[in-house]
């Protein structure tokens, strides 16, 4: 016979220090973006959560080495995650890229480890410095140049780039080429000719292009614009040297985002996804050197979905990229987990394809909308059954009056034979 016994047992159950501070999800996704003003200290503040009871859910941060704070120009409070530089002064750059990790630990010393995009951990983010143009403030110059900028001959491209914008009355500014220098495309030969493509007008500075450029061989043209001010009639002083880059783009070299939203809203976002992707390629080591530029978004036509896209290019050091290379480097596919996958999810890219010129002013009137295509259609066969119903119903009254003249000649053949018999 067995013999069972039972007995109340307690069951004390106690917290451990088993999970680490993470960054909330949003700050994951995308790269978060610090503006610090001119003569400020204090740049912001960053909080990982951890979601242990107390007194295991201490957070502490340090700010790793592995991004753009070698020299140690910024600084994290251990405890409170205040983000703060040691002296404005040593700014020297506009943008600065830094990684912080978030321990459960309490460090002597900052690890020394890499940044990991896939690590909770971990975030990067961007600090920007607003620095006023000291020339331009001490010299009260009139005249704000449109530097550093770039231009693409191709898809949405102009004919004309203006290098200045005119503000009021000044002295005479003329304008001519310093130098041209072309870097051509991957897989691209540098062209033994000259490209007499080019004009500057000596009097506004805009750049003219010869459609002819289109011949010419795929990359990018820097050019060097030299402003001379006449200051009097015998003295005249070079006051900027302009910058300025047109990119001969071919069509093969293009390829363009979808975006899971209309054409609209696409407009409304394009500047933060520009600016995020940038972010996002700047903190990848392998992708640091990669820039991209976009062109004009359009309406995407596809079956049953309100989709836009845009059309781009990429650049490595300032080579224009194949499609290939591009899409190796911004393919989410073959970048999955990483900072560009969860930026796409954000944006609501839904695909990277090889980019078509949009149709031109010419031959839109020809295209035809689905819906309208949709709603002829209809129309024709409402017609077409509106028509057979008429001929019908014609052959109806036309049989029935053929019916009645026959049953009437019958009766008059029997009325006259029964009046013979």
């Amino acid at each position: 016979m067995d013999k069972t016994a039972t007995r109340l047992l307690r069951i004390e159950v106690k917290d451990t220090n088993d999970n680490l501070p993470i960054f909330s999800e949003i700050h994951s996704s995308v790269p978060l973006v610090f503006v610090i003003q001119p003569g400020n200290t204090i740049v912001g503040r960053l909080k990982a959560v951890d979601i242990d009871g107390a007194p295991y859910n201490s957070t502490y941060y340090y700010m790793l080495s592995s991004c753009t704070n070698r020299d140690g120009i910024f600084t994290i409070d251990k405890q409170t995650g205040i983000v703060s530089v040691t002296n404005p002064n040593d700014l020297k750059y506009d943008e600065y890229h830094l990684c912080v990790l978030a321990s459960a630990y309490n460090m002597s010393k900052t690890p020394k480890i890499s940044f990991d995009s896939n690590n909770a951990s971990m975030i990067a983010f961007t600090i920007r410095t607003e620095t006023n143009s000291v020339v331009e403030q001490a010299n009260k110059m009139k005249y704000h140049f449109q530097n550093n900028t770039v231009s693409v001959f191709g898809i949405d491209s102009e004919l004309n780039i203006p290098v200045t914008r005119l503000k009021t009355h000044q002295p005479i500014i003329t304008y001519q080429f310093g130098s041209v220098r072309f870097t051509p495309a991957e897989n691209e030969e540098a062209p033994t000719e000259s490209a007499p493509f080019f004009s500057v007008d000596s009097v506004s500075g805009d750049i003219r292009i010869d459609p002819m450029i289109s011949d010419y061989a795929e990359g990018v043209f820097t050019f060097d614009i030299v402003a001379t001010q006449q200051r009097t009639a015998t003295e005249s002083i070079q006051i900027a040297h302009i910058v300025k880059q047109v990119h001969n783009v071919k069509l093969p070299s293009l390829l363009k985002f979808i975006f899971d939203q209309n054409v609209h809203l696409l407009g409304l976002n394009l500047e933060d996804f520009k600016q995020h992707l940038r972010n996002a390629l700047k903190m990848e080591p392998t992708m640091s050197d990669i820039s991209v530029i976009f062109g004009t978004p359009h309406v995407y036509e596809s079956a049953g979905r309100n989709r836009s896209s845009v059309c781009f290019h990429s650049l490595r050091n300032g080579i224009i990229l194949g499609q290939e290379n591009a899409i190796s480097i911004l393919s989410a596919t073959l970048n999955s987990g990483g900072t560009l996958s969860r930026l796409y999810q954000v944006f609501k890219v839904a695909n990277i394809e090889p980019c078509i010129e949009p149709t031109r002013t010419l031959s839109s009137g020809l295209m035809i909308s689905r819906s309208a295509l949709f709603w002829a259609g209809l129309s024709l066969v409402g017609i077409l059954i509106l028509l057979s119903f008429c001929i019908y119903t014609c052959f109806i009254i036309r049989y029935k009056n053929y019916l009645n003249m026959k049953k009437a000649s019958l009766g008059q053949f029997f009325v006259l034979f029964l009046n013979l018999t």
